[in-house]
């Protein structure tokens, strides 16, 4: 049986698939609609899955994952991107996020510094920092799927993807 998970599921592949080649091309920036550009880099853990009933995956761990050989094979090989440590940058704050790519759900959340003095201050600016971490990755996807939903407009961007995994580097 076909559940509305599953048959949107290779969409948050697509996502992060498409944010890393979006990262890599734009100087490490992908536009985050009215939050501005937003920093976005691969750190620490990758992993990357074919989709299908049957799933192969392959699990980079480096400093730069994005940056491996074998993230780079697990590309050519038809792998998407199925969990990816993120980190973001919105201005001058720095976030830190596990999000998986089926569910869109998002782990480990590293937020910025707290300001705020007194524990109530504290609770409230990181209930803010949660909101406005949800809302990077809102508006990051929003820009995708606006993207995406257009064939005119994805036709050229999934070609240059293509290129990008075949050439296995920024051009």
């Amino acid at each position: 049986m076909d559940t509305s998970k599953e048959r949107f599921a290779y969409l948050g592949r697509e996502f992060l698939t498409w944010l890393w080649f979006e990262a890599e091309h734009n100087g490490g920036k992908v536009e985050g609609g009215e939050l501005g550009p937003i920093g976005v880099t691969f750190g620490q853990r990758l992993t990357l899955e074919t989709g299908g009933n049957v799933r192969e995956g392959s699990t980079v761990q480096a400093d730069a994952p994005a940056e491996a050989e074998e993230a780079r094979t697990a590309l050519r090989v038809g792998k998407k991107v199925a969990r990816a440590r993120l980190f973001l940058d919105v201005g001058e704050r720095q976030y830190q996020v596990s999000l998986d790519a089926e569910t869109l759900t998002f782990a480990n959340a590293k937020l910025p510094v707290l300001l705020g003095k007194g524990e109530s201050h504290a609770i409230d600016e990181r209930l803010a920092l949660l909101d406005e971490l949800e809302a990077v990755i809102d508006q990051l996807f929003v820009g995708f799927v606006n993207l995406r939903k257009s064939e005119a407009s994805w036709a050229p961007v999934r070609e240059a993807m293509r290129q990008w995994v075949v050439k296995g580097a920024a051009g």
